[in-house]
């Protein structure tokens, strides 16, 4: 479905990851995937300001009067579909990882390291990890992304469960903070 699924950011990541799970897959062409993405929606304005885009070509393409969209607005659907299929599956994975029955890999290439300790060799740099993240980062970030935190909040959990696993230092009460920045790219699985 996404198959040169590339991104920096990680809600996006959390999704694409959860497509590991699926027990079915979703719509395949752009009209049913709007179909079904309009019934999860209230109405097509709202749908169509989501996906950026007008209602009325969003109709169109429903109805069959039009037959695909731009490339953009195919991503869009895409991900969209990714961010809303099977969320009882994507649940029962979540709690899986978070009672720590599985495990959370995280890989990324971004700049990452303390933000207080220059000159050291754990001073922020770009740095390509993959990391196994402890289990109560996993249910928090789960949780987070429940709530549609931003991406901020987001790579500061991830930034803390990483440099609590790679330097193997809790971040609580440090005085110097592991950063996260500058995500080049960033993948999850479990």
């Amino acid at each position: 479905m996404l198959d040169d699924f590339y991104t920096t950011s990680i809600a996006e990541a959390l999704d694409f990851a959860d497509t590991h799970h699926w027990t079915r897959q979703p719509p395949r062409s752009d009209r049913a995937r709007l179909r079904f993405l309009a019934s999860r929606h209230t109405d097509l304005a709202g749908l169509a300001s989501h996906l950026g885009t007008r209602p009325g070509l969003i109709q169109a393409i429903i109805e069959g009067r039009r037959s695909a969209p731009g490339a953009s607005l195919h991503q869009a659907i895409a991900k969209d579909v990714v961010r809303l299929w099977q969320p009882r599956v994507r649940r029962r994975a979540h709690h899986l990882i978070s009672t720590g029955h599985e495990g959370m890999l995280v890989h990324f290439k971004a700049w990452f390291g303390f933000t207080g300790a220059a000159g050291s060799s754990d001073d922020g740099r770009v740095r390509h990890i993959t990391e196994r993240l402890p289990t109560a980062y996993a249910a928090q970030l789960f949780q987070a992304r429940y709530r549609n935190a931003d991406e901020g909040e987001l790579r500061e959990i991830i930034a803390d469960a990483v440099g609590e696993a790679y330097f193997n230092v809790s971040p609580r009460g440090r005085l110097h903070r592991v950063g996260l920045t500058d995500i080049v790219y960033i993948e999850f699985s479990y």
